[in-house]
């Protein structure tokens, strides 16, 4: 394991968070769990170490939860995290990244939605050393990877009501990487804005506020960013919901 100086330390116990181990060991460690949960003719779904048990009332479910959290401890000597687990109705809960709705749906839950969020704000940031292809190709990368995992979901609301708030953050992240008016009238220009509204390159308006202004809106059209690369793929998809 290496520390934050730099240097190595021997790790005495557990496998690295994130590690393509640590989901192998946790299946073959959790056997005996499920074979304990079959046994008792629960019904759960389990990925590694996150797990959802469903029980037909409140009342059945703390019983549970009380009742496995002792078997964890005495069986495999685990101690379950009380922030991490609890119980409650099934259309407040998530698993995987997905929140679980009580008419049996699936969509992204409000912690991955979140952290999304922060993962666009950092990709769109203008101050990255980076070319408008890299910047491209970083962001293909991310948000391929990303929705690959989510497009699952059959109720995507969360998601595509993002779209204009993620375009407007490349709109934003390309008015200020043309620096001064002068740069700003010149790729204006090369998106075909012509005339009086060029005059908004001297604006004092921030940044996010040019944004969503008509110049960018037109100059950096929907159709424009698609052409250009800078997908959103939810929107090829359609939504549902």
């Amino acid at each position: 394991m290496q520390k934050a100086d730099g240097s190595q330390q021997k790790r005495e116990a557990g496998t690295p968070q994130g590690g393509p181990l640590s989901p192998l060991l946790a299946n073959i460690y959790l056997d005996p769990l499920d074979q304990e949960l079959e046994k008792r003719g629960v019904a759960f779904t389990r990925y590694a170490d996150d797990i959802a048990i469903y029980a037909s009332s409140p009342r059945a479910a703390e019983r549970i939860l009380e009742s496995v959290v002792k078997w964890l401890k005495k069986e495999l000597g685990l101690e379950i995290n009380p922030e991490k687990s609890g119980s409650g109705p099934i259309g407040g809960s998530s698993l995987l990244g997905f929140r679980l709705y009580e008419d049996g749906r699936t969509g992204v839950s409000p912690k991955a939605v979140k952290q999304m969020k922060v993962k666009v704000r950092e990709l769109w940031e203008a101050r990255q050393n980076k070319t408008s292809q890299e910047l491209r190709e970083q962001w293909q990368s991310y948000i391929r990877g990303w929705w690959n995992y989510f497009q699952l979901a059959d109720w995507r609301r969360e998601v595509s009501d993002l779209s204009g708030w993620i375009r407007r953050h490349m709109r934003k992240c390309f008015w200020q990487r043309w620096h001064h008016p002068r740069g700003r009238i010149n790729a204006l220009k090369r998106l075909g804005i012509k005339g009086k509204i060029l005059g908004m390159a001297y604006s004092g308006l921030g940044a996010w506020a040019i944004a969503r202004h008509l110049v960018m809106q037109t100059a950096l059209k929907n159709k424009t960013l698609k052409r250009y690369g800078f997908i959103i793929p939810w929107d090829f998809a359609g939504t549902v919901g």
